[in-house]
């Protein structure tokens, strides 16, 4: 006898097998009790996660000698016939190749004569959204008023695609993605009949790649099972499938945490050396950062957003208080950009080091500036990226009376002579400072849109947020984002000036600001909209 897949031979018969559509099985099983079964269904979701079996099974339910029964017996002709997909009273038919009107004619005219020996002639079209316009339409009329002893079982991967008109005609039920768990207790249920050894590690990486399809997990499971007595290893798993170990995920990400960028380097260069899909690297970054992101937000709350068994959502929460939220959001545009440019470049390697080299040097302008004579700072070198270089150089060139740098973490500018300014001063040049902020970097402006200045003394600047202004206020936290600014403000008001950020439970309407309240005095004005503005 020729060998039958695992997909195949674990096919599941009944609707208690049918792993994570308890939703679905629930409503059919109750219809099934009441006797109130509808003459069509359009089952919809991803592949691989039961649409055709549960098909099958209503199918079977329906037309077992036993039935109408939640149980079918699986012994009689029609059961057995319905397995096999060889029976005369359930027609399985493809829409992808039979998608013609011609077709959805010779249908129209079979429906008419009765079932040869069950109770209903069952229609299961797979990938229904396939049919023609045509075929649609001529199947309408037949759809809405069938013979009573007919069912129409649809199934399809992108109901999007099926005209509003059969939708209507039809009840439709969305199969989920199975999840993860219950995928990888199915995958080890199996294994254990199939005498395949299988660690817990390799169950999880089979189920994680299979993204939520049964029938992806057994195909891979089906694959690993001819390394038979050795075993099958979360190394193997990933090796097949060239996806990137988990280790390799944390390393990376530790490295660029740290700010260590020689290191991120090196470990992408191992990552290459064992014959990673970089592309895959691309996508499993993105995915790594974004489950950061969902631990740095919600915490344990939202611990069921994240895939993985416990003991790793607990290493990225750790990871994810070594970074701030701003961090993480940056990071994660950073390689969707790589990926991006992948595409036009072709290659994976250098975007995807590029980003990793932007993500790692994000470090404050280096402080201070060059001496009147041109000598070069007494400080380390840092290096810049593009954008913190043009801002630099700019400065260089507007300030020649900037002292040597020292070695503060914080971007200081030093006037000859520096002036007195009042609070009242800054709220009146808000917007051309922020102005002057967006010419260097937009969205550091858009942030500073939603603060007020609050406190001005000794050269602190406390720029108010209120509570729902959280995510602005901690991008603006990042160093080179608050050096940018402090260095920008100082430049404008011609003084040194320090930024300290702080959530505040009001803020200061604007039109109570002084000069907001004295033009809207004389002209007798509202404030319609408020945006960048370089008058002052």
């Amino acid at each position: 006898m020729s060998y039958l897949v695992l997909a195949r031979k674990y096919r599941p018969a009944s609707f208690d097998e049918l792993q994570g559509q308890g939703h679905i099985t629930k409503i059919l099983k109750q219809a099934i009790e009441g006797g109130r079964i509808a003459h069509a269904f359009l089952f919809c979701g991803p592949r691989g996660i039961g649409k055709t079996s549960c098909a099958r099974i209503l199918a079977k339910s329906l037309n077992c000698q036993n039935g109408p029964t939640l149980k079918p017996c699986g012994t009689c002709s029609a059961c057995q016939e319905i397995a096999k997909g060889n029976s005369f009273d359930v027609i399985e038919i493809d829409g992808a190749s039979n998608r013609g009107i011609d077709e959805i004619r010779a249908l129209r005219e079979n429906v008419k004569f009765a079932p040869t020996y069950g109770r209903y002639k069952i229609y299961i079209v797979d990938e229904v959204h396939m049919l023609t316009t045509e075929a649609f339409n001529a199947l309408l009329k037949t759809l809405e008023e069938p013979p009573e002893h007919v069912i129409f079982i649809f199934a399809t991967t992108e109901a999007h695609k099926v005209p509003a008109t059969i939708l209507s005609r039809c009840q439709r039920f969305d199969f989920k993605r199975i999840a993860l768990e219950v995928i990888s207790a199915n995958l080890k249920d199996i294994s254990k009949k199939e005498g395949i050894k299988v660690d817990e590690e390799a169950l999880f990486a089979i189920a994680k790649a299979a993204g939520g399809s049964m029938r992806d997990a057994l195909g891979i499971l089906d694959q690993l099972s001819a390394l038979g007595g050795k075993g099958v290893a979360a190394e193997d798993v990933f090796s097949m499938l060239g996806m990137v170990e988990m280790e390799w995920l944390f390393a990376l990400t530790d490295a660029l945490v740290d700010r260590d960028c020689p290191k991120a380097i090196s470990v992408l260069n191992g990552i290459i050396d064992a014959g990673k899909d970089l592309k895959q690297l691309g996508k499993d970054l993105t995915e790594h950062f974004r489950h950061m992101m969902i631990a740095k937000i919600g915490g344990p709350q939202l611990n069921d957003l994240i895939d993985y068994p416990k003991n790793v959502k607990e290493r990225l929460a750790l990871q994810a208080q070594k970074i701030s939220i701003g961090g993480i959001l940056k990071a994660i545009e950073l390689f969707i950009e790589a990926q991006e440019t992948s595409r036009v470049m072709e290659t994976m390697r250098m975007p995807l080091e590029v980003a990793l080299a932007k993500i790692a040097l994000i470090q404050p302008p280096a402080v201070g500036a060059v001496a009147t004579s041109g000598a070069a700072p007494a400080a380390a070198p840092v290096i810049t990226t593009t954008a913190q270089a043009t801002t630099a150089s700019s400065s260089v060139k507007s300030q020649p009376q900037v002292k040597a740098a020292s070695t503060t973490p914080r971007t200081t500018v030093a006037a000859t002579a520096e002036i007195e300014i009042g609070l009242s001063d800054i709220q009146q040049r808000w917007n051309a400072l922020t102005h002057e902020v967006s010419r260097r970097k937009m969205s550091l402006a858009t942030y500073l849109q939603d603060a007020n200045p609050h406190i001005f003394k000794d050269g602190v600047l406390t720029v108010g947020f209120l509570k729902e202004h959280h995510f602005a206020k901690e991008s603006l936290e990042i160093k080179d984002n608050l050096a940018l600014v402090e260095k920008i403000f100082s430049e404008k008001l011609g003084k040194t000036i320090r930024i300290a950020l702080k959530v505040i439970n009001e803020s200061i309407p604007k039109e109570d600001q002084p000069v907001v309240r004295d033009a809207l005095h004389m002209f007798g004005g509202k404030i319609v909209k408020e945006w960048h503005n370089e008058a002052q």
